[in-house]
């Protein structure tokens, strides 16, 4: 019950080939007109200038944050550095105390890194 295809002929009510090409070569002349007046009004309106300046936007005056800036800097540093090297709490009803960093460093390097897991060490949670 097998079927051959039947062939057929192209279907000749479709459009001709004659008005697409025709088509075609009116949307490129359409096209090229276009850029042509473009051309020649930049050709016209063009001249006589030349590239507008740039030109820098004005300052706008802020509040002066610091009368001598490379002091705030020098007290961070003192601040952060106080930070680094001193004994105290962190929180005293939790049993979290704040050592130097270099002992904190040496600790480290000696017992290694605390188990989570065990509560007694103080290891962060």
């Amino acid at each position: 019950m097998s079927r051959t295809p039947e062939t057929r002929a192209p279907e000749a009510r479709d459009m001709s080939p004659r008005v697409v090409l025709w088509s075609a070569a009116g949307l490129v002349a359409s096209i090229a007109v276009a850029l042509g007046i473009v051309a020649g009004l930049v050709h016209l309106l063009g001249h006589g200038r030349g590239p507008t300046p740039v030109t820098a936007p004005p300052p706008v005056a802020g509040a002066p944050l610091d009368e001598v800036p490379y002091l705030g800097g020098a007290r961070v540093r003192a601040r952060a550095q106080a930070d680094l090297t001193r004994y105290g709490w962190a929180d005293r009803d939790a049993g979290r105390a704040v050592i130097p960093i270099d002992r904190a460093m040496d600790l480290l390097a000696r017992k290694g890194w605390p188990d989570p897991d065990d509560k007694d060490t103080g290891a962060p949670e």
